[in-house]
């Protein structure tokens, strides 16, 4: 009776043990994929402060600059109204952009202000179509 006891307990610890593996294995999948979110998300921060720096034309319509060294892409959308809106991007380990958005209005020369309260993690112009700029 007592082997029978001691064989009952080592079979519940071994399914505990099992069960709680699995579940450690999940939560680190989690984590993983939150960490890599945050990275990604810090990257395209870094774009939109990058981009805001950057000399643009005066003229309307998506304009494009890259940065080679971290992988950001920056570009300006001037509208008829002289405000501009500018999307910062940088690429994802699974090849789709991470984007935010960021309201601007001009100063003086061809530098740039950012509007406060105006920053976004989604795209404000409708149609979608109009969010993406014309080069690839």
């Amino acid at each position: 009776m007592a082997i029978a006891m001691v064989l009952l307990i080592l079979l519940l610890g071994s399914g505990l043990l099992h069960a709680t593996r699995q579940q450690l294995d999940a939560t680190l999948a989690l984590v993983t994929d939150e960490r890599q979110y945050l990275l990604d998300y810090h990257q395209a921060l870094s774009a939109l402060a990058w981009g805001s720096a950057l000399s643009w034309p005066q003229q309307q319509g998506w304009h494009c600059q890259r940065q080679t060294q971290f992988g950001w892409h920056a570009c300006l959308l001037l509208l008829d109204n002289g405000e501009a809106l500018l999307r910062g991007a940088a690429l994802r380990a699974s090849g789709e952009p991470l984007t935010l958005w960021q309201w601007l209005e001009p100063t003086a020369g061809t530098s740039w202000h950012r509007l406060a309260h105006g920053w976004l993690d989604f795209c404000p112009l409708a149609p979608s179509a109009r969010c993406l700029p014309d080069e690839p």
